[in-house]
């Protein structure tokens, strides 16, 4: 996101005079980002673990400034040294030591949904104390008129407050960890922890210590933002993207890199409001600049290579064989036939909406559960899908679905050749920026989607009207029983058998000499392609969507979700579109302040991977496996050697 408030008129010349004031403001909204990513990488730098909730961290000490000083009347001072040297270092220690601390850096998949849940979390927490339905403003520190006058432009404090306050910062962390021993000590504690305990150093203390200075980092650049242009809870939680695409020119971990990333992405932002006209299809270019230069970056950067190491070894989940998952198909068909008479109404279109999407989510099952490729654009897929189907299933043509399938497989393509180069992390957020990047230039355009409503047929099939809702839920769940059968056997076939081996240990199946880079090409085209099969069937039976069904933040939801249930079994697919879809119906019936359900079950509910790090479904069925044996079909774990010795043998 970026912060709302500046106009982004074209102006048709440009003088002397307001080159300047552009550039102040770039260097401004520049100083903030600088401010925000190198609160990035001093978590990353000491812990390994990117921190996603870094800008959720900056949101809440923006309102938590707004209430102590606007609603209790503090003095500016005192309200500052409260929320960032009191209640942000008290939120990061506790991240750190009841949640970061448990996790393991090799596991990057498990680190970020914890980290996403973290931020979907006090979102929630936000949205409950703070209702966006009252609008809020933080008075600036100077007042409006504080000002000078350079070049005939008049630059605000709040600018020079943020400059002056990034420099200080880029200064200040760089003799801290360069000049200091116990900087130095905390930039070694990712290298090698048992080294540095061995030292005498305690690599918990110094990496709580990093999440302390880390969250009052974010918090003062939550509350610049919030000072200088607005305090809203989505805008300032998504600073991170921004943040993050300026940490990346530094590989988060030169900080000096990083404040010339956020200068750079400060001034680009200025001058594209000064000098381009954002008119047509370019409206809503200044939205996706940091996502553009972040691109950018990650081309031009070296490659990420393999590296050994100590691998994060998945939990072994017993897959069922092919009559197992084809009779659970059949259970569920039957269900589905029971229940939907007596569904009625928005619950009927909601529980149609949820199986559509769990439809689409088995893609989240074979890139994350089988591949171990976190994507976080898979709404920007089901999008895609959507609007392709209403171009080409005119009268709600069934080859419209196969047509969104294969262009979902082509588009998978072409993702996932940029794709090749990354890994873990950077391939995560390139994969939210290539959302948002879709959600700005593709959805947005009034010849997609844009706000008004697009009308997309109801599927029809020969002999077989869909018309009604229980008749489109019984075929919805066909498809899915279909889907997902097909999905385990794609995992228990020598392909995913490789899928897996390699996201236990990408070295081990490369000194095989198994083709990495065609298994991830054909795994991102099958799973696009389900994607966009599956908007396809979403878009169909909503009948009308805008673009705002299909928001890159959406995908941060359907992601964790998935992982709660269980990201490895495609009953979590199922689960997870249900729970999305059915939360907002749960909404109406809870009190004002806690409608924010969505997030809460989201949030809160991916904890529960701490202590069940294979999901909800699979923990469930292993303790049916151990308390009904004779009635539970015994199906050996597919274990990491097993899976080797296969991926071997098929060398």
């Amino acid at each position: 996101m970026f912060p709302a408030g500046t106009s982004s008129e074209p102006r048709t010349r440009i003088t002397l005079g307001e080159f300047i004031g552009l550039t102040i403001a770039g260097l401004a909204l520049g100083a903030i980002y600088a401010i925000a990513a190198s609160g990035l990488v001093v978590t990353y730098t000491t812990s390994g673990i990117f921190n996603f909730a870094h800008g959720a961290i900056g949101m809440v000490m923006a309102f938590v400034y707004w209430q102590l000083r606007v609603e209790q009347h503090w003095s500016a001072p005192l309200a500052l040294f409260v929320a960032l040297l009191l209640v942000a270092p008290a939120i990061g220690l506790i991240i750190q030591t009841t949640l970061i601390r448990r996790l393991n850096p090799n596991d990057t998949g498990m680190a970020l949904v914890v980290t996403l849940a973290v931020m979907v979390a006090l979102m929630g927490i936000a949205f409950t104390l703070w209702p966006q339905t009252q609008g809020r403003l933080l008075p600036a520190f100077y007042g409006p008129n504080a000002h000078l006058s350079i070049g005939g432009q008049l630059i605000t404090y709040e600018e020079l407050i943020s400059i002056g306050l990034a420099v200080a910062t880029a200064v200040g962390l760089r003799l801290f960890f360069y000049n200091t021993r116990l900087g130095i000590s905390m930039r070694g504690v990712v290298d090698d922890r048992q080294l540095m305990a061995m030292n005498g150093r305690s690599p918990a203390m110094l990496s709580a210590l990093s999440w302390a200075i880390g969250a009052a980092l974010g918090g003062l650049a939550g509350i610049l933002t919030a000072s200088t242009y607005s305090l809203d809870i989505i805008n300032l939680t998504l600073l991170v993207l921004n943040s993050f695409a300026a940490a990346m020119l530094g590989r988060l971990r030169n900080l000096i890199l990083t404040f010339v990333g956020a200068i750079v992405l400060g001034l680009l932002d200025a001058y594209v409001v000064g000098y381009l006209k954002l008119t047509g299809w370019l409206v809503h270019l200044r939205p996706v600049v940091p996502t553009l230069f972040l691109f950018v970056v990650l081309l031009a950067l070296p490659a990420v290579h393999l590296r050994s190491g100590t691998a994060a070894i998945a939990k072994a989940i017993r897959i069922p064989a092919g009559a197992r998952s084809l009779g659970n198909g059949v259970a569920l068909v039957v269900l589905a036939v029971v229940v939907a008479p007596f569904l009625h109404g928005t619950v009927l279109g909601n529980v149609n909406a949820g199986v559509a999407l769990g439809i689409g989510a088995l893609s989240i099952v074979l890139l994350c559960g089988y591949g171990g490729y976190v994507s976080l654009a898979q709404y920007a897929f089901f999008g895609f899908g959507a609007w392709l189907f209403s171009e080409v299933g005119h009268g709600g043509n069934p080859v419209g679905l196969l047509v969104a399938a294969a262009a979902g497989a082509v588009l998978g393509v072409i993702v996932a050749l940029p794709a090749l180069r990354l890994r873990g992390l950077e391939l995560a957020l390139s994969t939210l920026a290539f959302g948002q990047l879709a959600y700005y230039m593709f959805f947005l355009q009034p010849e997609v989607m844009g706000r008004s409503d697009l009308a997309i047929p109801r599927l029809h099939l020969p002999g077989l009207s869909l018309e009604s809702g229980d008749r489109n839920l019984i075929f919805l769940t066909v498809v899915f029983a279909l889907a997902s059968a097909g999905v385990l056997a794609l995992r228990r076939s020598r392909f995913g058998r490789i899928l897996v081996a390699s996201k236990d240990s990408q070295v081990a199946v490369a000194t095989l000499g198994l083709n990495l880079r065609l298994s991830k090409i054909l795994l991102f085209a099958l799973a696009t392609a389900l994607a966009t099969f599956g908007g396809a069937l979403y878009g169909s039976t909503q009948r009308l969507v805008t673009a705002d069904n299909f928001q890159y933040v959406s995908s941060l939801f359907i992601v964790l979700i998935v992982y709660v249930y269980g990201v490895s079994t495609p009953g979590a697919a199922l689960a997870g579109g249900l729970s999305l879809a059915i939360a907002p119906l749960l909404a109406v019936h809870i009190p004002v302040r806690f409608q924010a359900v969505t997030y809460f079950m989201t949030g809160f509910g991916a904890f529960v991977l701490l202590g069940r790090p294979t999901g909800i479904i699979p923990a469930a069925s292993e303790w049916l496996h151990d308390k009904l044996p004779r009635r539970v079909l015994h199906e050996p774990a597919v274990g990491t050697v097993e899976v080797s010795r296969a991926a071997a043998s098929d060398a």
